[in-house]
C-alpha cells in the first residue's frame, strides 16, 4: 500500500510522458494489477490518450497500489528533473546502455532502471543528501584532525549492523542501510532507517475505517569534514544524533569518544554581526558571491527574563539604522538567516545559524562557497578556540 505520508507517491505525470514501448516494459510486473484495474497494456498500440487516463486515475486513487509502485514512481519522478538529466547520462554510459539519439529525461530515467536500477537507486540518494538540511557540527575531540580512514569501505558494514542493533533497540524497526559517498574533503553517509510506529485512519474498499500502523521510512545525512574536523549530522532527534558520533566514532575511526555529542564543543557564533556590523556582509573577495544580506537576527536579554527579540524580516541593519538603534552588548544573540545571492543564479540562497553547533543550508556543489564566506566571516569558529574551550577530560578519553 502506498505510504500514505508520502502523498507525492500518487503523481502520474512521469509515466504519462514514457515511451509507449517502454511503458509496456516498465510495467510488466504488475501486470496483475492492471489486469484487475480493467487497463490493457500489452503492447505499445495499446498506449493512448484513454488507457493513459484509466492509468492515472488508477494511480491517483492509491488504494490498491501493488508493492512497489508507489516507490518507483516516485523515483522516476524525482530522476527525471532537467538538472539530473547529465548526472543519469553519466551513468547510462558507465552501465554501457544504448540510448537513442533525442532521449527525454523520463526515457532516460526508465531505460536505466531497467537496465540498471541500483545505479539509478545510488543517484537518487546522493540527490537527496543533498537537500536543504539541518546540520549539528561535532567536532573530533583530538589535536589533529583525524584523516578518513583507509578501511571506511570495509567498515561500513560493521556501522550498518552496530546502527541498525541500536535502532531496533530504540523501537525504530529493522530495514536500516547506509550508502557511503567518498568526497574531495572527506566523506558523506546517507542513511535510511525506520522512524517510530504511527498509526493512521484509513477507509477500505468496503468504506470501513480502520487503523493503519505504519513506519514511516526516513533519511538522515552525516558528512564528515576533513578542513575542519567536524561530523555534520543532520538527524530526527538528538538520540539519534548521538547514536551516529558514538558508532561512527566506534565503527569508522576505533575511537567512540572521538565525537562527543553531550559536551560538545562551540562551533557557530554570531558575534561578528555585532562587533563588526555591515562589514561582516562584505563579500568581495568571493568570486561566486554577489551580495549577502542578514534578513532576520534573533536576540535575547539575560538581564530581561530573557525577553526574546526579533529584529527583520527584510534586513537587520537597515532597520537598526532607520531606528537609530543598536545590537545591546548585553544581548545573546540566538539565531540569524543569511540571504546569500550567487551569480548566475535567479534565486537567494538561505543560511541559517543557530549557535552553538546547528546550521541549515543547502549541501550541494555551492556549499564550499557558503561555508568558505561563514568560516572567513568568524562565523564558524576557528578549530583551536574550540578545542581551547574543551573540557581537559574529553583530551584524556580521546
Amino acid at each position: 500500500m502506498a505510504d500514505v505520508f508520502r502523498p507525492r507517491f500518487a503523481k502520474p505525470t512521469a509515466l504519462r510522458a514514457v515511451e509507449p514501448t517502454l511503458l509496456v516494459r516498465l510495467l510488466k510486473p504488475y501486470k496483475g494489477w492492471l489486469a484487475e484495474s480493467g487497463i490493457k497494456l500489452t503492447n505499445a498500440r495499446d498506449v493512448d490518450d484513454t488507457t493513459l487516463d484509466q492509468l492515472s486515475l488508477a494511480l491517483m486513487d492509491g488504494a490498491s497500489l501493488p508493492q512497489g509502485l508507489p516507490e518507483l514512481q516516485s523515483l522516476l519522478d524525482d530522476m527525471s528533473r532537467p538538472a539530473l538529466f547529465d548526472r543519469l547520462l553519466e551513468c547510462a554510459h558507465k552501465a554501457k546502455l544504448v540510448l537513442p539519439e533525442n532521449v527525454t529525461g523520463i526515457d532516460l530515467a526508465v531505460r536505466l532502471y531497467l537496465k540498471a536500477p541500483k545505479r539509478l537507486e545510488d543517484v537518487q540518494v546522493e540527490v537527496a543528501s543533498l537537500r536543504p538540511r539541518k546540520i549539528s557540527r561535532y567536532m573530533a575531540i583530538a589535536e589533529d584532525i583525524p584523516p578518513v580512514p583507509r578501511e571506511v569501505k570495509r567498515r561500513r558494514a560493521a556501522f550498518e549492523r552496530a546502527l541498525q542493533k541500536d535502532f531496533v533497540s530504540r523501537k525504530r524497526g529493522t530495514g536500516t542501510r547506509v550508502h557511503l559517498f567518498g568526497e574531495p574533503n572527506g566523506f558523506r553517509l546517507m542513511i535510511r532507517r525506520g522512524d517510530t510506529l504511527r498509526s493512521q485512519a484509513v477507509i477500505n474498499d468496503d468504506d470501513e475505517t480502520r487503523r493503519l500502523i505504519l513506519r514511516p521510512e526516513l533519511y538522515d545525512v552525516v558528512r564528515y569534514d576533513t578542513r575542519h574536523g567536524d561530523l555534520l549530522v543532520n538527524a530526527r532527534a538528538n538520540g539519534d544524533a548521538h547514536a551516529y558520533c558514538r558508532l561512527i566514532g566506534w565503527h569508522l575511526f576505533k575511537n567512540g569518544f572521538l565525537f562527543d555529542a553531550l559536551e560538545t564543543p562551540r562551533r557557530y557564533s554570531l558575534d561578528p554581526i555585532r562587533s563588526e556590523g555591515q562589514a561582516v556582509l562584505t563579500c568581495a573577495e568571493f568570486e561566486r558571491i554577489e551580495y549577502v544580506n542578514l534578513c532576520v537576527l534573533d536576540l535575547e536579554h539575560p538581564t530581561h527574563d530573557h525577553v526574546r527579540l526579533r529584529l527583520g524580516p527584510d534586513d537587520v541593519f537597515t532597520a537598526l539604522q532607520l531606528t537609530g538603534g543598536t545590537i545591546d552588548p548585553d544581548a545573546v544573540l540566538t539565531r540569524a538567516q543569511f540571504k546569500i545571492k550567487l551569480f548566475n543564479e535567479k534565486r537567494e540562497r538561505s543560511v541559517i545559524i543557530v549557535p552553538p553547533i546547528t546550521a541549515i543550508y543547502e549541501h550541494d556543489d555551492t556549499a564550499d562557497v557558503i561555508e568558505a564566506y561563514i568560516e572567513q566571516r568568524g562565523l564558524l569558529l576557528p578549530r583551536t578556540e574550540s578545542l581551547d574551550a574543551c573540557a581537559e577530560t574529553l583530551f584524556t578519553m580521546s
